[in-house]
């Protein structure tokens, strides 16, 4: 709403100075008497476009200043978010344990029934998402902890300046509880890739889609 209320202020300033701009040029009436008199000045249409220019400015600023979220399509052994539960296993075999939940309609995020499937291997967590029977699951969520598993090129012990070299600058960075975390956008800004590294080596790696 903050930036509405600016473009107005501006369009309003804009008007103003457009009318007084005719006053000075075309006209003796002083500059209270109205933007009507436009109607009858000589420069109107020079004025029109004038206007037009300054409301197109302040209307584009904003864009011209958004930032683009760096992304990454995050891949553990060719696994990321979309990923079959078929697909998973028959890469990473069977997993050590495994744990299932399953929501009801009115509890879970999509308005349907839902299972969340969480596959537990050494260093690596895989969770999926399916309907409430289980069925069509997919990767949703990846967590990585020990240096066997490469999450795309980059392994557990690399540190700041390797990950910013492979996927650049993040979004914006944190100290949370003794350790600096990077984060990033998934692909296509479905959610988010995070970076967690203590004393500048990497410690943990944490891809989530928002489901909510």
């Amino acid at each position: 709403m903050r930036s509405l209320t600016t473009h107005s202020t501006g369009a309003r300033i804009a008007l103003l100075s457009c009318a007084r701009l005719c006053c000075y040029h075309g006209s003796p009436r002083p500059v209270n008497s109205g933007v009507g008199h436009l109607l009858v000045n000589p420069n109107v249409k020079f004025m029109k476009q004038f206007l037009f220019f300054i409301l197109l400015v302040f209307l584009t600023l904003p864009v011209f200043g958004q930032k683009k979220l760096t992304e990454i399509d995050l891949r553990v052994d060719g696994i990321g978010s979309g990923t079959f539960y078929s697909t998973v296993v028959r890469k990473l075999g069977k997993p050590l344990r495994s744990t299932k939940r399953k929501y009801a309609a009115d509890s879970a995020c999509s308005g349907s029934a839902e299972t969340h499937l969480t596959l537990f291997y050494s260093g690596l967590e895989i969770t999926l998402l399916g309907d409430g029977k289980g069925r069509n699951l997919n990767v949703y969520s990846i967590e990585v902890t020990l240096p066997k598993w490469k999450a795309s090129g980059i392994s557990i012990g690399a540190n700041i300046n390797d990950v910013e070299t492979k996927f650049g600058e993040p979004n914006s960075k944190a100290d949370i509880s003794g350790e600096t975390v990077s984060y990033y956008a998934t692909k296509e800004n479905l959610g988010g890739v995070n970076f967690y590294f203590r004393n500048n080596k990497l410690v943990r790696v944490r891809m989530n889609e928002t489901l909510c």
